[in-house]
């Protein structure tokens, strides 16, 4: 099983207590030194120079007879290779690497479905096996937030660092809490305040909701006999979220097992693992980023 390994100097504040008494603790964001990870790579030498190299040389001419198609999709190359950029040095190679892929064909709707949340995934799986520590992926995820930033168009909304807050809860009547912890430390990682405590119904999810604000309120299920409590809790924060452009994410094994789940449940996707829920969510909070731009113009 993999260990979280946490950057020196982390910052560990108990969050902020809601005034209304609610069980509920805002944690803010973790404290990662993107330039710090430089230093973490050279053990990746050995695997990138003996899998990703080589199997990039081996297909580098079909990839390039794709590049010239008029419709582009990416695939187990292009994720090997974003995993590679954004876990390196300079994020500027990421960004003119998808920039020649959106030249080169690739859509808007595929550069995420295909690729960004691919390579959070991919991210995922390298942490579960290993081969990258806890602040190699939380860089890697804080570089592909920013690349959603920038595609989506969002360079000129109103600064919204701020606004990357999500409420990260087991559903109402679940006991299992671990899987909820990994994925609430990875978004704080990759900046976002996480809003997190026991949840007992939905009434308290809905007093919750009503008093802050939160760009994306995210769901884990263990057991299939919990997903009418699901069902209820997500058409409560739908009803009554301050944030009427509210994204919701769903996960847990429950889901994990049928995906197809998610949206029978109302809510706007899932993620396979922590990194790409924090990848998704970013996607997600573009619309409340619109929305409080535009009311503020």
């Amino acid at each position: 099983m993999s260990h979280v390994s946490l950057p020196n100097g982390e910052d560990e504040r108990s969050g902020r207590i809601m005034p209304s008494g609610l069980p509920l603790v805002i944690e803010p964001p973790l404290t990662i030194d993107v330039e710090d990870a430089a230093l973490r790579h050279d053990r990746l030498a050995t695997l990138v120079a003996e899998k990703v190299v080589p199997r990039l040389l081996a297909l580098h001419a079909p990839a390039q007879d794709a590049l010239r198609a008029e419709t582009f999709h990416a695939g187990t190359i292009e994720i090997n290779e974003l995993s590679r950029l954004v876990l390196g040095a300079e994020n500027a190679d990421a960004f003119d690497y998808i920039t020649a892929l959106r030249g080169a064909g690739l859509s808007l709707d595929n550069l995420y479905l295909e690729l960004l949340e691919p390579t959070a995934r991919h991210l995922g799986e390298l942490w579960d096996e290993d081969k990258v520590d806890f602040l190699d992926v939380s860089v890697g995820l804080i570089r592909l937030q920013r690349l959603v930033r920038v595609f989506a168009g969002l360079d000129d909304a109103a600064p919204y660092d701020e606004k990357c807050r999500a409420l990260i809860i087991a559903t109402p009547d679940e006991q299992h809490l671990f899987g909820n912890t990994i994925v609430q430390r990875f978004f704080r990682a990759a900046g976002w305040h996480v809003g997190c405590g026991p949840v007992t119904g939905t009434a308290d999810l809905e007093a919750i909701v009503s008093q802050e604000w939160f760009g994306v309120v995210g769901l884990s299920i263990a057991a299939d006999r919990h997903l009418d409590s699901l069902r209820s809790a997500i058409a409560v924060v739908r009803a009554k979220s301050v944030n009427r452009n509210v994204g919701i994410i769903v996960g847990g094994p429950a889901i994990f097992e049928r995906p197809e789940l998610a949206r029978d449940v109302g809510a706007d996707g899932t993620a396979i693992n922590a990194p790409a829920a924090v990848v998704l969510a970013k996607k997600l909070l573009v619309p409340s980023l619109v929305a409080r731009d535009t009311a503020g113009r």
